[in-house]
């Protein structure tokens, strides 16, 4: 029997030059990329390396442009969930706006892998003090657990009081939703992404703890380093974004695979849907509701 303290590992699965090439302007910024399957099977086979298994929270557009890629996920074992649509921050969209890219991300989702995603991911962690009504709207759509919030300061206006383990949220109507907070240590972000290339390791090691949680990207594993196309004629402006983000992102990249093996010596990596259970014995009394100001009561 494995006695190891458990962690609960995610996945962004987006794609990083799918997203840069929007931003930059470019009329073809929704077509396949070739280095996005090469990332997803560099991450894909370091999991079964570690005998590990995510939640993938799924980009809707790029469930649409890779469904095979989608399958071969899910065939290896890993839970598919949603991340929305068209990565567009939840309080950047009305109430009906949300609603239907959430919407469009599940039948895409399920369309595709024969699943209905049950968890569910803000992008950028934007479920926010601004947009409480997100939860009713996750609920009303059958969704069992939420893990948007991190409470990281480059997150504007984030939710007072989130707690450094999983909670039951009481929702005003419909059934309550769980939440899968990701890691913190005190005010440090440690559950991953740029903090994992940033921190040093025996401060990460330390702030984890059961059922805490760890999220990635798949471009944060793949060796070759991330490009951003310009488009044609580009302005300094176009310039400076892509050159930004390239340098931010290819940063110590080769840290997070070196540190997750790490981590997965100590820790058992599971998905969301093999811990419901053991999370809601052991954290089933820890109900939160949110106060009209926006904190967690």
């Amino acid at each position: 029997m494995d006695v190891r303290p458990t962690l609960l590992l995610s996945i962004d699965f987006e794609d990083w030059h799918q997203l840069v090439h929007r931003r930059l302007g470019r009329v073809d910024w929704d077509r396949p990329h070739p280095a996005f399957p090469r990332q997803v099977h560099a991450l894909l086979d370091l999991l079964d390396e570690l005998d590990a298994t995510a939640t993938f929270f799924m980009l809707g557009m790029t469930v649409a442009n890779y469904p095979e890629l989608t399958c071969e996920i899910v065939a290896r074992g890993h839970e598919p969930a949603s991340h929305g649509f068209a990565h567009v921050r939840v309080h950047a969209q009305m109430r009906e706006q949300f609603e239907s890219d959430v919407r469009r991300s599940v039948e895409t989702i399920e369309q595709v892998t024969g699943r209905r995603p049950i968890a569910y991911r803000a992008p950028a962690f934007s479920i926010t003090r601004r947009t409480p009504w997100a939860y009713e709207i996750l609920s009303q759509l059958g969704f069992r657990c939420d893990s948007s919030q991190y409470d990281s300061p480059r997150i504007p206006e984030r939710i007072g009081a989130i707690p450094d383990a999983p909670y039951r949220l009481r929702l005003s109507s419909g059934p309550e939703l769980w939440e899968f907070p990701v890691a913190t240590w005190g005010p440090v972000p440690i559950g991953g992404g740029s903090y994992w290339r940033l921190l040093p390791a025996p401060l990460i090691r330390r702030g984890l703890d059961d059922f805490r949680v760890l999220y990635f990207h798949p471009y944060e594993f793949a060796a070759e380093p991330l490009r951003a196309n310009l488009p044609p004629s580009p302005t300094p402006r176009q310039r400076a974004t892509a050159t930004g983000r390239s340098l931010w992102r290819n940063a110590g990249r080769g840290l997070v695979a070196k540190r997750l093996r790490q981590v997965a010596r100590r820790y058992r990596l599971v998905s969301y849907d093999q811990a419901y259970d053991d999370v809601a014995r052991r954290y089933g009394t820890r109900t939160r509701a949110l106060s009209q100001e926006g904190v967690l009561v």
